[in-house]
């Protein structure tokens, strides 16, 4: 008898905190997980998520959450030193050598991996991701549009915002809107 177990449920939150501002999510977001339902809330910036839900809401999920991904456009100095400091630090060695070249000493200082200067300037198409456990990385984005079923995920988005907006307006009793597109 093999035993099967449902992939949990993905109850994923775009601009989470323009559209649905749910006031107790950062209080659900822990418990949502032990459910197996994962949150994933995308956010235009950390500060907006601030302004919704508080220093101590937006560090509660900042906290339970298991995997971060931040995008280029980072102009919070704030928040990219924050990012900055999660990164951390490496050695640097610097050798030396005395005037008459009889001794030489070797000097080691901490110095940023990533200073918040560098994650502001981060080019677009990068982002940084942070996940329990491991150190942070960079990552070099693909754009689902230039992968080669771009055509076939372009014609599945359109046919379900097509279903999505004809079920809300029928649910709502106001006549549907007729594009160029559906003659």
């Amino acid at each position: 008898m093999t035993s099967y177990s449902a992939p949990p449920m993905l109850a994923i939150l775009d601009e989470a905190a323009n559209v649905c501002k749910i006031s107790d999510l950062p209080d659900l977001y822990s418990h949502l997980g032990s459910r197996g339902i994962i949150p994933i809330t995308i956010l235009q910036s950390y500060r907006l998520g601030q302004k919704v839900w508080g220093d101590a809401g937006m560090d509660a999920m900042w906290s339970a959450s298991t995997i971060m991904v931040i995008g280029s456009g980072i102009d919070d100095p704030d928040f990219a030193d924050k990012l900055s400091r999660l990164i951390g630090d490496h050695d640097l060695e610097t050798t030396s050598t005395s005037d008459s070249g009889k001794s030489t000493s070797v000097s080691r200082r901490q110095e940023r991996i990533l200073p918040a200067d560098a994650i502001r300037a981060l080019p677009k198409g990068t982002a940084l991701c942070f996940a329990t456990g491991m150190r942070a990385a960079m990552l070099d984005l693909r754009p689902w549009y230039l992968e080669p079923d771009a055509d076939t995920l372009s014609a599945a988005s359109a046919r379900a915002s097509k279903a999505i907006t004809a079920r809300a307006v029928a649910k709502a009793g106001a006549p549907a809107v007729r594009t160029a597109s559906d003659a």
